[in-house]
C-alpha cells in the first residue's frame, strides 16, 4: 500500500517537487519512500508497508532498467502469477508483487492486467519507447489522478492535494457546486478544478509523445444470467465469498476486520474466523444516540464468532471532528457516513494495520430499499398523480416529515423518467431546492443530465439499470472514495473481499429473484449469512453506518454552521443566495430538518476554506 506520484515530459517533476508531493500524501505511506528522476521522467512512492516488506521497495525495475514502476494497492493473487510466470520459464529475481508486475508487462503487455486480482493502481514506465501507462484497478478502489499541461507533460498522484503542487495555474469547475449539493460528491472523471481529472476505473491512460489514449479493460455484464436452481447459487456465493476473504488474509502486519453486526460485514468476519488459525481482531463504534449505534449488534455477533472484540462508544465534540475531517478532504465531499468510518479507522489504526469490510455488499447483491420502490412506481404510472397530491397534503400537515414527503412525492410524478426519479432518490438536495440556493452564475444541471444519459446505457431491467447506475457512479465517486480517504488519513488499509471481482462478475450475473424476495433486499447474501450464525443476531432492519447529523447541526455544530455560512468570507465567494442560506439555517434550528442540505453546504465552504483561501 502506497502514495505514488510523478510524471514524465518536459515539464516533469524534478526532485524537490517530487519530495514535496510525497510529503503532501506521506499518511498514505509512512514506513518508506522512494524516487527516481531521469530525463524527462520523475516518479515517487510513500510506502505503507504490509506484504513481502523486505523486497517490497519501489519504484521498482526489470534487469535491464527499461521498465520503472510504482504502484499503489495490493495484487491479491501474486503468487499464483509468480507461479505461471515459471511455467513459462521466467524467474523473478525476488518475492515482491512489484517483480512479479514487472515480468507481466514484459511477458503480455498490457494485457497482464487481465490477470491482476486485486486493487490497485499502477504506473509503469517503459523507456523502449518512452511511454508512461497508468492502470486503475476494476472498482476503482484504488484512486488516480491526473493534470496534463499545455507542452504534454502528464503528471499523476494518489491524491488531488499532490497535483494541486505540480499545477498551481489550475481553475475551479463550479458547476460541481451543485454536483456536490445534489449527490454530496464529484463524478468520475472530474474534480473540483478544470485541469485535473480522475484515470476511470478498469480502465489504462497511455501517454507517448505527449498525447494520451484512453481505454477500457472490463466491464461487468449486467445483462447475462444465470439459471441454475436457487440452492446452487447459494453454495457458489459462499464459495466465492470465502475464496475472496481467504486472498486477503495475507499480511505481514496485524489484520483484523470492521464489524457492525450488519449482514455484510458478519459475512466476512465469520469466514475470517473460519479461515484464520488466531482469533480475528474485530473493531466496532457506536454514539451514545440509540438511533446510530449498532455496537450492541456487533458485540452480539463477536461473542457468538468468538472474536477478541474492540469496542468504542462516542460522544465526540462534532465540530472538532468535522474540521478535521475537512482538511484530509482534498475533494469536495459531503457523505456524511466519512465521519463514523474515519473514527473507526482512528481507532482500529491503534492495533492494526490491515481491516477487511462488508463494502459493496448493497450494489453487487441489491441491498438497498431503493431497488423495491422505483420499479413499482413504473407500473404504477396511471396512478401517480393521484398518490402525489395525496402526499402534497400530508406534507403540510406533518412539518417535521415535508422533506421526506415532497421527496418521495417528487418521484411520483407520471412525466418522471425512471432514471429523473432515481436521480431524486440518489440527490441530497432536490434541482428545485438548487435554484433557489444558488446564485445564477454558480447554477448548473450538468451533472444530473449527464446522470440521466448514463443511467440509460444498456439492455437493461430497471432493477439492473439502477444498480449498473450505481456501479457507475455512487460506487466508486462516493463509497469507495469515503473509504480510501477515511482509512488512509490514518495509514490503515481496508480490504473488501465482497468487491472481489469474482464475487462481483458473480453477483451481477444473479437474477432478481435470487436477490429481491418479497421486499427483503440482498435475499441470497442474507442466507450466507444466515448459515454462519443464527438468524436471531443478524435479521433487523437495516441502519447504515451514520451519525447524528441533524442533531449536531443544531447543537454542537450551530456556531459553526451560522458562522461558517454566514460570514463574509461565505457571502463573498457568491456560490450561494445568502438570504435563502438564512432560511435554511433558521428553518433547521427551528425543528423541521434541513440537514440534507447544510451538510453539504457547509462541507464546500470548508472544504474551499481549506484549498481556495
Amino acid at each position: 500500500m502506497c502514495g505514488i506520484t510523478g510524471g514524465i515530459g518536459p515539464s516533469a517533476p524534478q526532485q524537490l517537487l517530487l519530495d514535496a508531493q510525497l510529503k503532501s500524501i506521506e499518511h498514505r505511506g509512512p514506513d518508506d519512500t522512494g524516487t527516481y528522476v531521469n530525463n524527462g521522467i520523475g516518479i515517487g512512492m510513500c510506502r505503507l508497508a504490509i506484504v513481502e516488506i523486505a523486497a517490497g521497495k519501489q519504484p521498482a525495475t526489470d534487469a535491464s532498467e527499461q521498465i520503472h514502476i510504482v504502484w499503489n494497492g495490493e495484487i491479491y493473487n501474486y503468487r499464483e502469477l509468480r507461479a505461471e510466470l515459471e511455467t513459462r520459464g521466467i524467474h523473478c529475481r525476488d518475492s515482491s508483487e512489484s517483480e512479479v508486475v514487472i515480468n507481466l508487462y514484459l511477458e503480455f503487455g498490457l494485457d497482464f492486467i487481465n490477470k491482476l486480482n486485486g486493487m490497485f493502481a499502477i504506473v509503469i514506465h517503459d523507456a523502449r519507447d518512452r511511454s508512461l501507462h497508468l492502470i486503475r484497478d476494476r472498482m476503482g478502489k484504488k484512486p488516480l489522478w491526473i493534470s496534463q499541461l499545455s507542452d504534454g507533460t502528464l503528471f499523476f498522484a494518489s491524491e488531488v492535494r499532490a497535483l494541486m503542487l505540480a499545477r498551481p495555474d489550475r481553475t475551479l469547475r463550479t458547476d460541481m457546486i451543485a454536483e456536490v449539493m445534489q449527490y454530496g460528491y464529484i463524478n468520475s472523471p472530474n474534480s473540483a478544478f478544470n485541469e485535473i481529472h480522475q484515470v476511470p476505473p478498469a480502465s489504462v491512460i497511455s501517454w507517448r509523445d505527449g498525447k494520451t489514449t484512453t481505454a477500457t479493460y472490463w466491464t461487468a455484464d449486467f445483462e447475462t444470467k444465470v439459471t441454475i436452481p436457487y440452492e446452487e447459487a447459494l453454495e457458489t456465493t459462499k464459495e466465492l465469498i470465502e475464496a475472496a476473504v481467504s486472498r486477503r488474509l495475507i499480511s505481514e502486519r496485524p489484520l483484523g476486520s470492521f464489524l457492525s453486526g450488519g449482514y455484510d460485514s458478519t459475512v466476512v468476519t465469520a469466514y475470517m474466523a473460519k479461515l484464520m488459525k488466531e482469533k480475528v481482531q474485530t473493531y466496532s463504534i457506536g454514539f451514545h444516540s440509540e438511533a446510530f449505534n449498532e455496537a450492541h449488534h456487533a458485540k452480539q455477533v463477536a461473542n457468538y464468532l468468538g472474536t477478541n472484540h474492540h469496542e468504542e462508544i462516542l460522544s465526540p465534540d462534532p465540530a472538532l471532528v468535522i474540521e478535521k475531517i475537512s482538511h484530509v478532504l482534498d475533494q469536495p465531499f459531503a457523505d456524511s457516513s466519512i465521519v463514523p468510518t474515519y473514527l473507526l479507522a482512528k481507532f482500529a489504526r491503534e492495533n492494526l494495520i490491515v481491516a477487511l469490510g462488508g463494502d459493496g455488499g448493497d450494489e453487487v447483491f441489491g441491498g438497498y430499499d431503493r431497488y423495491l420502490a422505483t420499479p413499482v412506481m413504473q407500473k404504477l404510472n396511471p396512478f401517480l398523480g393521484l398518490a402525489r397530491k395525496g402526499l402534497k397534503f400530508a406534507g403540510r400537515q406533518s412539518l417535521g416529515n415535508s422533506r421526506k414527503i415532497n421527496r418521495v412525492g417528487s418521484q411520483l410524478s407520471p412525466k418522471n423518467s425512471l432514471a429523473s426519479r432515481y436521480s431524486s432518490i440518489l440527490s441530497l438536495t432536490q434541482p428545485h431546492e438548487l435554484i433557489s440556493l444558488l446564485n445564477p452564475n454558480v447554477y448548473s444541471d450538468r451533472a444530473e443530465v449527464a446522470f440521466v444519459n448514463q443511467f440509460g446505457l444498456g439492455d437493461l431491467t430497471s432493477f439492473d439499470r439502477m444498480i449498473s447506475s450505481d456501479f457507475a457512479a455512487y460506487l466508486p465517486g462516493d463509497l469507495l472514495v469515503k473509504v480510501d480517504i477515511a482509512t488512509m488519513a490514518n495509514s490503515l488499509e481496508l480490504r473488501s473481499p465482497l468487491l472481489d471481482v469474482n464475487v462481483v462478475e458473480w453477483g451481477v450475473s444473479l437474477p432478481r429473484k435470487y436477490k429481491i424476495k418479497g421486499f427483503e433486499t440482498k435475499h441470497i447474501l442474507k442466507d450466507v449469512a444466515r448459515s454462519l450464525v443464527p438468524a436471531e443476531l443478524i435479521d433487523r432492519p437495516k441502519m447504515g453506518f451514520g451519525i447524528p447529523r441533524a442533531e449536531w447541526l443544531r447543537s454542537g455544530m450551530k456556531e459553526m454552521v451560522v458562522d461558517t455560512l454566514t460570514d463574509t468570507t461565505a457571502t463573498q465567494r457568491g456560490w450561494f443566495n445568502s438570504t435563502e442560506v438564512r432560511k435554511v439555517i433558521d428553518t433547521h434550528m427551528a425543528g423541521e430538518d434541513k440537514d440534507s442540505i447544510l451538510w453539504p453546504m457547509l462541507m464546500l465552504e470548508l472544504w474551499a476554506r481549506t484549498w481556495l483561501d
